[in-house]
């Protein structure tokens, strides 16, 4: 269960690939916010909500996706888990850089290479850092992408750009491309990318809102399966 473009996102890790022609279906928040992906989250972390859902890519997803959308087109069932922590952005850093030397049990990590060390500068200098992981699961692939959020300097940052995201899918396609564009340039990813909450850098944008309200930082969990 799995999606990034934290090529721009833990990664957020990869999150700069384009992920336009996916369409979610489902997304039912679950009653109890429990951790309902089997990867640890960063410890004294305090579970604020989960979401299941099935989205269906039908093109070969970019480097930020790929390591969530690990089989190329087809249909994805996944879920994403949003966090709240006290822990200052330092401190979550030095944990992905942790999981990633040494990752949990049964996984390891899905992109290496300067092309995801490139999208993980950019989006750290934005409040956002991420890594992907991947396993087997059932026999089938199983990516997982985590990611550390600051929604305060997201916020200051990117927040003109984020801004957008609301109102860009009822944008006709001759707006919606200059300023998918221009996002990339900007922020590394696209705002295609940003208003898709299956995709790693849009479960970490739609997580902002509860993480101001909780009034720390975030991890946010993405993981997802092909059927």
């Amino acid at each position: 269960m799995l999606r990034i473009r934290l090529g721009a996102l833990v990664m957020l890790a990869a999150l700069a690939a384009c992920s336009g022609g996916n369409e979610s279906k489902g997304g039912n928040p679950s009653p109890k916010a429990t951790n309902a992906i089997a990867f640890p989250l960063f410890e004294g972390a305090n579970v604020l909500s989960t979401r299941s859902w099935r989205t269906t890519i039908r093109s070969s997803p970019g480097l930020a996706d790929r390591s969530v959308f690990t089989q190329g087109a087809g249909t994805y069932a996944g879920h994403d888990v949003v966090a709240g922590t006290q822990a200052m952005m330092p401190a979550l850093e030095t944990w992905l850089a942790d999981l990633s030397a040494q990752p949990p049990a049964g996984y390891s990590v899905a992109l290496r290479g300067n092309g995801i060390d490139a999208v993980r500068a950019h989006t750290r200098d934005l409040g956002l850092d991420f890594v992907p992981f991947e396993s087997s699961q059932n026999g089938k692939r199983h990516g997982v992408v985590v990611i550390a959020v600051d929604p305060g300097t997201l916020g200051d940052k990117a927040g003109p750009m984020l801004g957008l995201v609301g109102k860009f899918k009822l944008m006709p396609s001759t707006l919606r491309d200059p300023l998918d564009a221009q996002a990339k340039r900007q922020l590394g990813f696209s705002l295609s990318e940003a208003a898709n909450p299956d995709t790693p850098i849009g479960a970490a944008v739609a997580a902002l809102d509860q993480l101001r309200d909780f009034g720390g930082r975030g991890i946010v969990l993405i993981d997802a399966v092909k059927q």
